[in-house]
């Protein structure tokens, strides 16, 4: 787009200024006005007749609709079929990156949810519901007199948004500020915005989201059923009143309008928190904060991979997957590896909406949902039920949601099998399935339901786990149970070479600080594991950027990396049987392994903590190497014995 005219050469396309989940904003030139503004183009829209003459309808209404911190909205049409709009040009930062970058006193805070509440207040007195309300959809531009202004973004595409289509598109996004009845599939009002600013507000004072998960799903099932929020310490007591009074479950809890938290939150910004400063967050203060993130390090995914750019590998189980799940009728895996090896990042891959569509001929007839059971929350089976059933909803929004009273294995059979009348197929991922078979409150019967609802109808799991799950059961009657035999087990293991390296290579280029020259030192320090990869990378990366144009100090670069490993290094450890321990004592001796023991090298060969090469057992990494040999050493070990490892 950018150098493209928009409107018969009126807007001139200069540069891109970001990129969301719907949409692309431009800076661009308008020529006749001889002024900058923003051009959002709208993406994956309905433009049908009636979006486009609702388009037309507003545009006017839009153009009139103005607030001091609301962006005004200058002009709206199409450019080849997409939808956009041309809107006041706001030189600042979202309040999302700000509060990424910077920490803000308690009186900052409150000056700047004051200014959020006014706009929001005159918005819903207009009768026009946000439904947006993000900490991204908030900008705060810094004034001559170095005062932060915010300006909320987005309320005449949520008018349109509102008018012309469902929640789904709402749905389809991080539903961290969803309040309960919108996951629930209620009618919602204006008091879905409060929820939302409530979640905004905490994030500013806290640093963290009041409602947090590794994936959508699990974030939701906390929305709706978490009651304990941890604060931090330093939060006033009168912002944590006001934060949870927004985050009540009832919306008819909540305050009763934005009116009301304008006259409450005046009151708190006149009385002060005593850490007031001369005026809230300076442009300084910002341009410093942006000048110390420097280079993005690309390394530092210690947790389930969300961004899809950084995943690397699988193809062979991502194919094998697909295929199966694809099938006429769809088949059941269980994935199983080791602690940080990867499968959470896998199921998400898998979830993923673009990359079902590409590799899936019957991904429109699929309905495809996440079960998370990382989160602290404790299951039953009516909890179960009632989160499948919010899931179903998050995907599907022609779903009828029963009420938690109705709510049962006997209705979800019905739901079931309701949609697959309509040729649905049902595809479950599970991730950290163990929570459930090692769950007593999840008995023989559940498990055969849930057999039942694979043979009977086009449904099939996906599950995770660090064992096969036969091994991971509350009692022996469920893990003698037939439902375990509709799965295909698919081990996760480490990376091969040629994944490794292209994890070493690939991201440092991108990032302007390549690795390439020292995989054979980061392979030495992490092996193939990938977590063990992302970390031992990140402190070659960081001493990159400390000594640029020198050679890494390899001992503090040994150093850091084993101060993040070694409590998973132990955890490994504690988590082998003792045949394994001995032979790893053997294999970091150079001792022979005896012919009675040799499955025990097997199993480590297979989970990657032994490698083969030239007839040669070895273990993954000097670093375990070393950390073995200290064990053996604190055993009281005879000492002096051949090390193995041959560095490069």
């Amino acid at each position: 787009m950018i150098g493209q005219t928009l409107q018969e050469g009126r807007y001139e396309i200069l540069d891109r200024i970001g990129q969301g989940g719907f949409s692309t904003v431009y800076r661009a030139r308008d020529t006749k006005l001889e002024r900058d503004v923003a051009v959002k183009i709208l993406r994956n829209s309905e433009t049908g007749r009636d979006f486009k003459a609702l388009l037309q309808r507003e545009s006017q209404w839009m153009a009139g609709f103005k607030h001091q911190h609301i962006v005004t909205v200058f002009d709206i049409d199409e450019h080849e079929g997409q939808p956009y709009l041309v809107m006041e040009l706001v030189d600042g930062l979202s309040l999302h990156d700000l509060v990424s970058k910077t920490i803000l006193t308690p009186d900052e805070v409150c000056d700047l949810a004051l200014q959020i509440v006014q706009a929001m207040a005159h918005s819903h007195a207009k009768g026009i519901v946000h439904r947006d309300l993000t900490l991204r959809n908030i900008l705060v531009e810094v004034e001559k007199d170095e005062r932060s202004v915010v300006k909320i973004l987005d309320f005449g595409l949520a008018k349109i948004l509102n008018e012309s289509m469902t929640m789904t598109m709402t749905m389809m996004g991080t539903p961290t500020y969803l309040p309960p009845e919108v996951i629930n599939g209620q009618p919602a009002d204006g008091r879905a915005d409060i929820f939302a600013f409530g979640v905004c507000l905490f994030r500013m004072l806290n640093g963290y989201f009041p409602f947090e998960s590794e994936h959508p799903t699990a974030t939701m099932y906390l929305i709706c059923n978490e009651e304990n929020i941890e604060f931090q310490a330093d939060v006033p007591a009168p912002m944590r009143d006001l934060i949870l009074h927004c985050l009540e479950k009832d919306p008819q809890a909540r305050p009763a309008s934005f009116s009301q938290l304008v006259s409450e939150l005046q009151v708190l910004h006149d009385q002060g928190f005593n850490c007031k400063t001369n005026a809230p967050p300076s442009a300084p203060a910002i341009v410093k904060a942006e000048r110390g993130f420097g280079q993005r390090n690309p390394y530092l995914n210690r947790v389930m991979i969300k961004d899809q750019a950084d995943f690397f590998g699988r193809e062979r189980e991502i194919r094998k997957i697909y295929s199966r799940l694809d099938a006429p009728h769809p088949q059941s895996i269980s994935i199983v590896g080791e602690r940080r090896i990867g499968k959470s990042s896998l199921l998400n891959h898998i979830y993923n909406r673009a990359n079902r569509e590409q590799a899936m001929g019957n991904h429109a007839d699929s309905i495809f949902v996440y079960m998370d059971f990382q989160s602290r929350t404790e299951f039953d089976i009516p909890k179960f039920i009632e989160f499948l059933f919010s899931v179903f909803r998050y995907e599907n929004r022609s779903i009828p949601i029963p009420t938690a009273d109705h709510q049962g294995l006997d209705l979800l059979q019905q739901t079931v099998r309701a949609l697959h009348d309509q040729g649905k197929r049902i595809l479950i991922l599970m991730d950290e399935f163990e929570r459930i078979t090692k769950n007593p409150a999840f008995d023989e019967s559940f498990f055969s339901f849930l057999r039942s609802l694979a043979n009977s109808y086009r449904v099939a799991y996906v599950t995770s786990s660090c064992d096969e799950l036969q091994n991971m059961c509350h009692n022996k009657d469920i893990s003698d149970s037939p439902f375990f035999n509709i799965f295909s087990n698919l081990p996760l293991r480490p990376f091969t070479a040629q994944v490794a390296r292209r994890l070493i290579d690939e991201p440092s280029r991108e990032a302007g600080v390549p690795l390439a020259g020292y995989e054979s030192r980061i392979l030495e320090l992490a092996g193939y594991f990938p977590f063990f990869l992302q970390i031992a990378c990140s402190c070659v990366y960081e001493a990159l950027l400390d000594c640029p144009g020198s050679e890494p100090d390899w001992a503090a670069v040994t150093s850091i990396f084993l101060d993040e490993v070694l409590p998973h290094f132990e955890f490994i450890w504690e988590q082998m049987e003792e045949p394994e321990k001995e032979n790893l004592f053997r294999v970091v001796g150079g001792e022979k392994i005896s012919r009675k023991y040799e499955f025990v090298n097997e199993n480590l060969l297979r989970r990657g903590f032994l490698i083969s090469s030239e007839d040669e057992v070895n273990i993954f990494a000097r670093t375990f190497h070393d950390f073995i040999l200290q064990k053996q050493r604190s055993r009281g070990a005879k000492k002096g014995f051949r090390g193995f490892w041959k560095r490069r």
